[in-house]
């Protein structure tokens, strides 16, 4: 027979003839619990399980995560900085070896301009007195024994 929990009328409710728990951990659909109306009584839980439950991830593998994107993050911009500092000094050295092979190019025309033969000559006869022979050179030998003199008197 089934117990009362209250005096009044209204609120009696029948308790099951059964074991709850064995309907509960044998049970594959659950049925309706009737005592879940009466006060007092604690309903257990079903253990139902939800469509839409997600795997929670670790707080410990979003900061490693976080961290190795931002540790990506801050080489690929140093690569890139030290990419376009090297580009810079490409292009200084560049420009310094133009500027160098253009002033070795000025140099190479003023000591062509100074080695003409015309300008040697100028300057020969203006400051040191120099003038082209208007006459062919004579040819003269001279005796082998007066050379051989001329050594041994230089030998002395």
């Amino acid at each position: 027979m089934a117990k009362k929990f209250s005096n009044n009328p209204i609120d009696i409710v029948e308790m099951p003839k059964f074991n709850d728990r064995a309907i509960y951990n044998n049970a594959i659909s659950v049925p309706v619990d009737t005592q879940a109306n009466v006060p007092g009584y604690a309903v257990p839980r079903q253990n139902v399980r939800r469509i839409n439950n997600k795997k929670r991830t670790k707080t410990s593998n979003v900061v490693g995560i976080l961290f190795l994107a931002a540790t990506v993050a801050l080489l690929y911009v140093g690569n890139v900085i030290a990419v376009n500092n090297l580009a810079k000094e490409v292009n200084d050295l560049n420009a310094k070896h133009n500027q160098i092979i253009s002033t070795n190019e000025v140099i190479k025309a003023e000591i062509n301009r100074k080695a003409s033969l015309e300008r040697i000559s100028l300057m020969a006869q203006e400051k040191l007195g120099m003038t082209n022979p208007k006459e062919a050179p004579v040819w003269f030998e001279v005796d082998s024994e007066k050379e051989i003199e001329i050594k041994e008197n230089l030998d002395k």
